[in-house]
């Protein structure tokens, strides 16, 4: 039966077969590409609306379907996120999350919609990854448990404004399919008796990122300083310079000040300088008394 969402309109109950046929028309449209952003076309809804009808006798409207959909977004992330939680493996031949009472009754502080999974795993996990593996938005569709769900126009929004980064657990198995490994981190096996793995937080990683490019700008503009500091000590040390040919002028020590502003007006190019220090100092005494 269906019943009224909070706009008025009317909301479809899923039964699990209906949702499993649904999950699974939908993973097909993905295999052939139909899902190029965070959702299909309408002409594509349109489609998995009269496949769904064919299959199971259930007719949905294209919001409808939309809804459903990013309710299963909801709720896949929400598993990533607890299985690749500090504490907590997954065994997905029994469809188990396996943790310790403490590590639950920390979760469930925070994320109290976990509870959900506190007794059975998520059906349908690994192929709702390779539906939402690339389309799956961090936090976006998420809403504190005090709120209502959203209604079909704020679904709309908040599919309109999904980032494109994945957020999924890999299953792996052994070849022959029958020894379960308990599933931790990013595809990584361990046996069900060994602790899942210390995991970094994914907003650490980014922040390690920023910081690592924000040392490389830092060390760079370091040493365009140095090198600049470097060129003027150079500068000023060069031969030839205005404060060389100031200092043998002083040495001579009976220099009046009008030759010497004259002379300063002479060395303000480089060709003066050359001269000036190269001559004798005779010479300079003459050149002097000439200006």
């Amino acid at each position: 039966m269906a019943s009224k969402n909070v706009d008025g309109q009317e909301k479809m109950s899923w039964p699990p077969r209906h949702e499993t046929i649904f999950i699974h028309i939908l993973h097909e449209h993905v295999k052939k590409g139909d899902l190029q952003t965070s959702t299909f076309k309408m002409k594509v809804w349109a489609e998995i609306s009269d496949e769904l009808y064919a299959q199971c006798g259930q007719k949905c409207t294209i919001p409808q379907l939309k809804s459903k959909f990013n309710r299963l977004r909801i709720v896949h992330h929400d598993f990533s996120d607890l299985i690749e939680h500090t504490g907590f493996g997954w065994d997905p031949v029994a469809n188990t999350v396996i943790a310790s009472e403490d590590v639950w009754a920390s979760y469930l502080k925070s994320k109290p919609k976990a509870k959900q999974f506190r007794t059975q795993g998520l059906e349908h996990y690994q192929i709702l990854g390779e539906i939402f593996n690339t389309t799956t938005a961090t936090g976006q569709l998420h809403y504190a448990s005090s709120q209502l769900p959203p209604n079909f126009d704020d679904e709309r929004e908040l599919e309109n404004n999904f980032l494109n980064t994945g957020v999924h657990i890999d299953v792996d198995l052994d070849d022959d399919g029958d020894n379960p490994q308990l599933v931790s981190g990013k595809g990584k096996r361990k046996c069900a008796t060994t602790a899942p793995p210390e995991r970094r937080p994914k907003k650490w990683d980014k922040m390690e990122s920023y910081l690592d490019v924000c040392s490389e700008v830092m060390s760079k503009k370091l040493q365009r300083e140095k090198e600049k500091t470097l060129e003027a000590s150079s500068t000023s040390k060069e031969m030839y310079s205005i404060e060389e040919c100031i200092g043998i002028v002083e040495t001579m020590g009976d220099v009046d000040n009008d030759t010497f502003n004259k002379m300063l007006e002479k060395i303000v190019l480089i060709e003066w300088r050359k001269i000036f220090v190269t001559m004798p100092a005779a010479r300079r005494r003459a050149w002097l008394a000439s200006l």
